[in-house]
């Protein structure tokens, strides 16, 4: 599974992330249409793919919260010692369970997102998770993941780059919806959003 560090960003990345969304902004208002790519699995009638790339899966989820109690017994002052010593160590244990088992967004699987016209595909590690739009209430991007609120299961993260471009597209694929990142900015013509990902200009060097 993909790491976290694989997922951080620098300010560059981030101008860069945002910038992307822009153009995807531009051109759609332009009255360019992204074109559908061919995807490794079946689509449904009328479904097309117009977006891969690696994608971490983070679900908004309770933790253990168990924890292991060790006790300790002794005369004298070595014997105090170790008693307090295991006390204060059941203590520590207490707290850190606790907060493992406090619900947050936590990791599930990674691998790779396709977006479609009706879903956000993802072939993980573990399985296929698809999560319909239909079923999706609410979404929202932070500029490295998109936030989607589920109907019928906890809220899901999904950390994708450029995270502000995905999350214009899905919005204009699910609604119709022309969003951008930053202020708006008249183009002198209109220009055409270069493909964003793997092999595409636009994309990042290492691919991602």
């Amino acid at each position: 599974m993909m790491s976290d560090w694989y997922w951080q960003q620098s300010e560059e990345d981030r101008r860069t992330a945002i910038a992307a969304a822009d153009r995807l902004a531009d051109g759609l208002s332009s009255g360019w249409q992204p074109q559908e790519m061919p995807a490794p699995f079946h689509l449904r009638p009328g479904e097309g793919c117009f977006s891969q790339e690696n994608t971490q899966v983070l679900q908004y989820l309770e933790g253990d919260g168990t924890y292991t109690h060790t006790s300790a017994s002794g005369s004298g002052a070595i014997g105090v010692a170790l008693v307090v010593g295991s006390m204060l160590g059941n203590h520590a244990r207490r707290q850190r369970a606790a907060a493992e088992a406090a619900p947050r967004l936590r990791v599930v699987d990674a691998g790779r997102m396709y977006l479609t016209n009706r879903r956000f595909s993802v072939q993980g590690q573990h399985q296929w998770i698809d999560l319909w739009f239909e079923d999706i209430r609410m979404s929202s991007c932070d500029g490295a993941s998109v936030f989607l609120t589920m109907g019928s299961i906890p809220a899901v993260a999904l950390r994708v780059w450029p995270a502000p471009y995905h999350f214009a597209l899905f919005r204009w694929l699910a609604h119709d919806e022309i969003i951008r990142s930053s202020a708006p900015t008249p183009p002198v013509q209109p220009r055409q959003p270069p493909a964003i990902g793997p092999g595409h200009p636009g994309g990042r060097p290492d691919g991602r």
